[in-house]
């Protein structure tokens, strides 16, 4: 099987031992731009991006 088409980033989440809830965030408009234009350059979800910005945060809080 060829890799040649898989993308750089994982598409998946990683299995959790609990179940998911779909969340709405509310950012500063200066935030969500500056998402907007990372995830545009580096062909990703906004969504990952978010999330991936949380969960350095709560890593930080441990």
């Amino acid at each position: 099987m060829s890799t040649e088409k898989t993308p750089r980033h994982s598409t998946r989440a990683p299995k959790l031992d609990e179940p998911r809830k779909s969340v709405i965030i509310y950012m500063p408009l200066s935030e969500f731009n500056e998402i907007d234009q990372l995830a545009k350059a580096t062909n990703r979800s906004k969504s990952s991006i978010a999330g991936e910005r949380y969960n350095a945060g709560k890593a930080q809080e441990a």
